[in-house]
């Protein structure tokens, strides 16, 4: 069985090397929730290689991300201490807080096919994720009935079993995942959004940052989306978020890198259900080798 899985992981670090070389950068592939061990995975997948064979670029393939927020928001700080740039690819779907990580990328692709979703914090309670902006609109209607005399006997037993300091913890964690995309919206994403594409105006940091706080409201807006679970498409982020996203499926290299690579961990996924997730392995791109000092007899 040992022999079985080292087979498969030799043969998944080929894959991440073809999509290394494709890119021209180091890659990264990241499945499943983005829960707390997330940070410290993806510190020892970079660290156990030298710093001197990385490179300053990142490419991630990203996939089934939700979860914490807080483990996002420390995995970035991770990933930025190693990489000056990082690009984000998504073959199928990066939800919730796969989202938020996402655009924390200087460039983002996606096809057809591919979704984000809104940013709903989620929140593992008695054993399963729970969407927190689901209880706060929740509480919110039962509060305006409770202001207006029209509390149902049943409602008002839902509202005596509500956790104020739970709800609390939910609106904490919907006005920081905004402010995280305020931040890294306006850093990474939009570094060289110089002029308006219309006018041709010059972009003030005021601008990105305006720019940025809207894409995290529209994303935090679950009336408009109306489900957490709700994918957005590629289209949808560019028509109706503003977001640019670059298509994939116009490089025919990085398609067929991204399709490989995809199926692969997909069925690895599936024929070991013992696999630890979040899945996160690191493939290198060696441009050039380093020197290496020689002792002289």
């Amino acid at each position: 069985m040992a022999e079985v899985r080292n087979f498969i992981e030799n043969m998944l670090h080929l894959r991440l090397i073809e999509l290394a070389s494709v890119r021209k950068s180091d890659a990264m592939a990241i499945y499943g929730p983005m829960d707390m061990n997330l940070p410290a995975l993806v510190r020892d997948s970079i660290e156990a290689t030298s710093s001197e064979y990385r490179n300053d670029i990142l490419t991630i393939q990203l996939n089934k991300g939700g979860g914490l927020v807080d483990s996002v928001e420390k995995t970035v700080e991770i990933l930025r201490h190693h990489y000056e740039s990082i690009d984000f690819i998504i073959p199928g779907q990066a939800m919730s807080a796969g989202t938020v990580f996402a655009l924390s990328a200087d460039n983002i692709y996606m096809n057809y096919f591919s979704q984000l979703g809104p940013i709903d914090p989620q929140f593992y309670v008695d054993g399963q994720w729970i969407p927190g902006l689901g209880y706060l609109e929740k509480f919110e209607e039962l509060n305006e009935k409770s202001r207006d005399g029209t509390l149902t006997p049943l409602e008002y037993g839902l509202v005596q079993k509500l956790d104020l300091a739970d709800i609390h913890r939910f609106e904490q964690a919907r006005e920081h995942s905004v402010e995280l995309l305020e931040k890294w919206l306006s850093t990474y994403k939009f570094k060289n959004w110089t002029k308006t594409e219309g006018r041709g105006t010059e972009v003030t940091p005021t601008m990105k940052q305006m720019r940025a706080k809207q894409i995290g409201q529209d994303l935090n807006n679950t009336k408009r989306w109306h489900a957490h679970s709700r994918g957005i498409s590629m289209q949808t982020l560019q028509d109706e978020v503003g977001l640019k996203i670059e298509d994939f499926d116009k490089i025919t290299d990085l398609r067929k890198s991204v399709k490989n690579l995809h199926s692969f961990i997909e069925e690895y996924i599936f024929m070991e259900p013992e696999l630890m997730l979040p899945l996160v392995r690191t493939g290198y791109y060696y441009s050039t080798q380093p020197e290496v000092d020689h002792e002289k007899d």
